[in-house]
């Protein structure tokens, strides 16, 4: 059973280190001064914004290999009115080591022009993530070419992403750079850290600091030459914390490609303008709008995965069979509590 003096210790470790009740250990460690904060102009225009997002729910595993159902896609608005959504992929995905080249390259080969996928024994464990970042990236493509030149175009997450795709969001990148289209990854949680001793969040920490040093505004923060943990520059682009609405006391990473270079300031001043919803004050509203569209709900995947029984009880299988490929063991051990 838990102990109340170890639960004591953890609360007052995050009291007296997590926690932020002054900014000035935090400016001293990290380098962020007030000028480093750069107010933001909120500003209507007549682009349109795509969202783009993707979701995935486990169906069933045998450990070498598992079902995953998986959607991507994009919201589309202008300005604050919805236009439509788009799904680009909405299918299961079966995650086999020995099956991951045949699923993968075709993709690569005819949408990115690469060569294929390389993946090392250490990634295979993730190649339902793999897979499901692909599908973004192909849902961002797929964006990048219906997008004009001005308009933006919001990635759910970060751009620092796993190797083997890095080669095709480079793609991305310079497709919407040749078009004349602002892309951005919009992050809803980040694990940039810093001090010592014990990691401290930067982002929520940052915000705290953005809230004293310029109250009441929107704003943004560069974190190059920062001492903040984090592998920026491996994808070819700057990081910053942007508070998108002087109302919201929330702040979150963005990632935007190099070649936006100092026309970022202008970008979130836009996109300030569409962060004023009260369903998700200080967060664009095309990606909550894309998230709530896009998402699979715990009831669908439950859904496919008593379909998927039926059908495997219909083609022969026995019930015993069946219960042995799609059931999760600790589901059996957590129904015989108390016995």
């Amino acid at each position: 059973m838990l102990s109340d003096r170890r639960l004591s210790v953890v609360a007052e470790l995050i009291r007296d280190h997590v926690s932020l009740d002054g900014i000035d250990r935090y400016c001293a460690e990290t380098g962020v001064q007030s000028r480093d904060f750069v107010s933001v102009e909120p500003s209507e225009f007549d682009g349109e914004v795509f969202a783009i997002d993707g979701s995935n729910v486990s169906i069933c595993s045998w450990s070498a290999a598992n079902l995953n159902l998986i959607r991507a896609g994009y919201a589309v608005y202008r300005g604050r009115d919805w236009r439509r959504t788009v799904i680009t992929y909405d299918d299961i995905f079966l995650a086999d080591p020995r099956m991951c080249k045949d699923v993968f390259d075709p993709y690569l080969e005819q949408i990115f022009n690469q060569k294929g996928i390389d993946l090392k024994e250490s990634d295979l464990d993730r190649l339902s993530s793999y897979f499901r970042e692909l599908q973004e990236y192909i849902a961002l493509d797929d964006a990048i070419r219906e997008a004009k030149s001005g308009d933006i175009i919001l990635y759910d997450g970060s751009f620092e992403v796993f190797e083997p795709l890095r080669e095709s969001l480079n793609v991305v990148f310079s497709r919407a750079e040749e078009k004349g289209i602002a892309l951005l990854a919009i992050a809803k949680s980040s694990s940039l850290f810093w001090g010592e001793g014990i990691s401290l969040p930067f982002v929520q920490h940052t915000s705290i600091a953005g809230s004293r040093l310029q109250p009441g505004v929107p704003w943004y923060l560069n974190l190059k030459d920062k001492k903040v943990e984090h592998s920026q520059g491996k994808w070819g682009g700057e990081t910053y914390i942007v508070r998108f609405s002087g109302r919201s006391e929330r702040a979150f990473r963005v990632d935007a490609p190099k070649y936006l270079g100092s026309l970022v300031g202008p970008i979130f001043g836009k996109l300030a303008a569409y962060s004023c919803s009260a369903e998700c004050l200080g967060y664009p509203h095309a990606l909550f709008r894309a998230h709530r569209d896009i998402m699979i709900a715990e009831k669908e995947g439950a859904f496919t995965r008593l379909k998927l029984m039926e059908m495997l009880s219909r083609g022969g299988l026995g019930l015993s069979q069946v219960k042995i490929l799609m059931q999760d063991y600790h589901d059996v051990l957590d129904m015989r509590q108390g016995i």
